[in-house]
């Protein structure tokens, strides 16, 4: 059964005022920082140590992924503004954590396509950069452990413009953002045990006024993962073009919204022994994607993963 998100909206507003839940997300003030990953998946070290830390000997618990960039982000010069606004930039990028950082005025994320492609358009099979900021759950929890999820995330589309005259095509070169979660099947007695899948939520996608939903297996690059991807359309969400240069608000409940997804699936073939019950989220991740040559800013702000639990009784 597939599960209307208006109708998952009006619930949770009606429920939100009598219950409380948990938040989920660890430091989203970001006190800690980001751990820097390398610039590719493949490399080792994966992380290249601590960026912007605003409290010392404190442990990041984000990690902020630069994929498939020409320029380095440990190369940078990291600045403090007179607001306390901590950032870091190079050529390619740029990351500002303002104050309060994910749960208060935001995070914005600046990708340069022009410098990163420089002149070039990609071909089919080649890398893109990448700006994520990534949280992995340390402690497990299935969805069907709460009676909601609340998800939600304010953002605003500062920019996203063509910094090429050339002739690009829409199946190859974009820029665009999703919020994902990994969801994989724990439990040991199913067939399905280990197999995941990509769940993301519409944000933006340069090439539609709304971002469409996508379903595909994920691939395009070489360390892509083989997983299948569901993604929900922009329709569910929005009645605006998202890259107004507005704020605009993400809100949902993720247990029917998983529910619906987990259906998607199993329609084209992926997780077909698999019950909500199986699935664990295990990690987030929310940012550019450029596999075009496209100069792209976001301000992020307001995250939060509340969760309700169940009662078991």
């Amino acid at each position: 059964m597939l599960f209307p998100f208006r109708s998952v909206l009006v619930l949770s507003l009606l429920w939100g005022a009598s219950v409380s839940g948990e938040e989920l997300f660890r430091d989203l003030s970001l006190e800690g920082g980001f751990n820097l990953s390398a610039v590719t998946s493949t490399s080792t070290p994966l992380e290249l140590g601590p960026i912007l830390v605003q409290t010392p000997d404190t442990q990041p618990q984000w990690r902020l992924a630069q994929w498939g960039t020409r320029f380095n982000l440990m190369d940078a010069t990291p600045t403090v503004s007179e607001q306390g606004d901590r950032g870091v930039a190079n050529a390619g990028k740029a990351v500002v954590i303002h104050n309060g950082g994910l749960g208060g005025e935001g995070v914005t994320l600046t990708v340069l396509g022009g410098a990163e492609y420089g002149g070039a358009l990609r071909k089919q099979g080649e890398l893109w950069p990448h700006l994520l900021v990534e949280q992995a759950f340390t402690e497990a929890f299935r969805f069907t452990d709460f009676s909601r999820l609340d998800f939600a995330l304010d953002f605003k589309v500062v920019r996203c413009t063509l910094a090429t005259e050339k002739e690009v095509r829409k199946d190859l070169h974009t820029g665009q953002i999703t919020a994902f979660f990994s969801v994989h099947n724990k439990n040991r007695e199913s067939t399905d045990f280990n197999d995941m899948i990509w769940f993301g939520l519409p944000i933006f996608d340069v090439r539609f006024e709304l971002p469409n939903g996508h379903q595909a297996v994920d691939r395009g690059k070489d360390d892509a993962t083989g997983k299948f991807i569901c993604t929900l359309p922009g329709s569910q969400f929005y009645e605006a073009p998202t890259g107004d240069g507005k704020w605009h608000a993400l809100r949902g409940d993720l247990v029917p919204l998983m529910t619906e997804a987990l259906a998607a699936s199993q329609a084209k073939g992926f997780l077909k022994d698999t019950k909500l019950g199986d699935l664990l989220p295990s990690s987030f991740n929310l940012g550019w994607e450029v596999p075009g040559p496209y100069d792209c800013e976001i301000t992020l702000k307001g995250l939060s993963l509340n969760g309700v639990r169940a009662d078991k009784g």
